[in-house]
């Protein structure tokens, strides 16, 4: 992550096509380049927004446009060492952390968890009932485990980031990330399980 500064020939092909658009941007100016660029990672990016603003669609929208707006200013100090994937949500999350700093104090009341969030196939009509249940509840109890274990959950099981990207994107030693994965993992099972009991109590 941090040795030789990496070339095309070493990359897979969607870092390649990263560097390449990044460099066609630093040498032409041309915001096209930017906004494809910025495009291929935005889901990633909204979806930790979504978890640090707890679905506030204004806070998460003023977040992003600041998050965008720093990248456009920092991207010409980008040094080519490591992924852009993991430079972009590292930088992300940091900006989406001063930015819910700034505005804790209006917090709005959380919006309900989109269930899109997840990228999940929509299910046909014959199996709406029959999961509509149990996805209602994994979301629910998904938005109640603290913020800092949802991360990691989001990064690891939706956006698919290894252990090593995560501890630099977190800047923790890589043995701390398995810890509170494995920690948080825990609590998701212990959430849902509890959420099992009290549904089958009231039946």
């Amino acid at each position: 992550m941090h040795g030789r500064k990496a070339v095309a020939g070493d990359l897979p092909n969607e870092e390649s096509e990263d560097f390449v658009l990044i460099r066609r941007f630093l040498r032409t100016g041309d915001p096209g380049e930017f906004r494809t660029l910025v495009e291929r990672h935005l889901p990633s990016i909204r979806r930790l927004l979504y978890t640090l603003f707890n679905g506030q669609r204004e806070e998460m929208e003023d977040a992003e446009q600041e998050i965008v707006l720093n990248l456009f200013q920092r991207l010409k100090d980008f040094q080519f060492r490591s992924s852009f994937r993991t430079y972009f949500y590292r930088l992300a999350r940091n900006r989406g952390i001063d930015c819910l700093r700034k505005k804790r104090s209006q917090d709005r009341a959380a919006a309900r968890l989109r269930l899109d969030m997840w990228n999940r196939e929509a299910p046909g009509p014959e199996e709406q009932v029959v999961h509509r249940e149990e996805t209602e509840t994994l979301l629910a109890v998904f938005q109640t485990l603290p913020s800092k274990y949802r991360q990691l959950i989001l990064m690891k099981d939706v956006d698919g980031f290894t252990l090593e990207e995560m501890a630099d994107i977190l800047e923790v030693p890589i043995g701390t990330i398995k810890s509170r994965l494995h920690r948080a993992r825990e609590k998701l099972a212990e959430y849902i399980a509890f959420s099992d009991h009290s549904r089958r109590g009231r039946r």
